[in-house]
């Protein structure tokens, strides 16, 4: 009897709080009061607690509430400029494509997708799913890309934190700047993305910080640990030595976009230049050949490069390969890029290919086509 009265207690409990929660506005509480009172009378009354679990997997799944409150809930502003903090990019219908990475990160992105296709089973075990995705990684690599890419895959907007308006060098305005794009964010159950988050999340050893550094880790540190799982958060940092180490923890995955490996430039470039390829040199050859030469850029380094090239095909009736080495000699500061295709391409292709057809390709003269390759060892 005391059991049942205890029970009945908690379950009074709960809806007094989650009546509360809900005219307050606290996303994250109603979703934990709602979870705790569907584990309490799972055993009662099944039918009930299901339910309870399928309107928060249904309103933190795809089309779920992001897409359809935004333009209710209006974008915040700074009081003083009157500038807006944050930018809305809409889902794509597709779903968008997946920028070119490595196996392992293909299959993490697959994961984190896989949970939130899966919300009913996780919560029926009493599991939340990932909420919060810190990505580190040079510049170039694709962790923006990556964040558009899952945002679509939601179906959820994309807030993305304008740093230019929401930074202030008065006292405790950063911290409420920020405080008020995330909560625009939990509010649509949108995905947040903080791009340069070593920005407002720097180490609070800084001797010179008069408390605002400390203030906007703190918030950051709290809001992390509470992050709806109707919503998303995803940094990224170019620096991660820079973050506060307790930034660290709060984060469900961090994970490292490296540049892309030999294999992933040739895909990048063969997405970028199906269209010009041609049977001059074998096709495959031709992107080894410039994935050698472009070994060590960035994804948007390439990709800038690629479009370059495009032009100059289209504008000046260049062949792909002579566009790319008279594009690569004036997009590197390597002034031997010729000699150096020479090198890749005999190493390569070797019989295949004459010095003859490489004093074509590349403009230099036989002699000088004889000089480079001798150097092969």
């Amino acid at each position: 009897m005391n059991k049942e009265l205890n029970k009945t207690d908690n379950i009074s409990k709960y809806l007094i709080d989650l009546v509360t929660a809900g005219i307050t506005g606290d996303t994250r509480k109603v979703e934990v009061i709602s979870l705790s009172l569907a584990r309490s009378i799972r055993k009662s009354d099944p039918d009930v607690s299901s339910s309870i679990q399928n309107i928060l997997a249904l309103n933190s799944s795809a089309g779920s509430s992001a897409v359809r409150s935004h333009g209710n809930i209006p974008i915040p502003t700074d009081n003083d400029t009157h500038l807006e903090m944050a930018r809305i990019i809409k889902p794509h219908s597709d779903g968008g494509v997946l920028p070119v990475f490595n196996e392992k990160i293909n299959m993490w992105v697959n994961d984190i997708l896989e949970e939130r296709n899966n919300l009913n089973t996780l919560l029926a075990f009493d599991i939340s799913p990932s909420t919060n995705l810190l990505l580190i990684g040079q510049p170039g690599t694709g962790k923006t890309m990556l964040a558009h890419y899952i945002a679509s895959k939601l179906n959820k907007n994309l807030v993305i934190m304008d740093l230019s308006s929401s930074i202030s060098n008065l006292m405790g305005k950063t911290g409420h700047n920020i405080k008020k794009v995330l909560n625009y964010a939990k509010d649509t159950g949108a995905v947040l993305l903080l791009d340069e988050f070593d920005a407002i999340a720097k180490k609070r050893d800084d001797q010179t910080d008069l408390g605002e550094i400390k203030r906007v880790v703190n918030v950051l540190l709290m809001e992390l640990e509470d992050w709806p799982i109707s919503s998303m958060l995803i940094a990224t940092s170019n620096h991660p030595e820079l973050l506060d180490r307790a930034i660290w923890r709060r984060f469900d995955h961090v994970i490292e976009v490296p540049l892309p490996s030999t294999e992933e430039i040739i895909k990048i470039l063969n997405q970028n230049l199906i269209q010009f390829l041609n049977d001059d040199l074998n096709n495959i050859s031709i992107l080894q050949l410039l994935a050698g030469l472009l070994d060590g850029k960035s994804a948007a380094d390439i990709c800038k490069f690629t479009n370059n090239v495009k032009r100059r095909v289209a504008l000046k009736d260049e062949e792909l390969i002579i566009a790319s080495l008279n594009e690569l000699e004036s997009y590197s500061a390597d002034k031997k890029v010729r000699g150096k295709f020479c090198i890749l391409a005999k190493e390569m292709l070797g019989k295949k290919i004459t010095v003859r057809k490489l004093s074509e390709i590349t403009g230099l003269s036989t002699a000088g086509v004889q000089h480079h390759i001798s150097k092969i060892k």
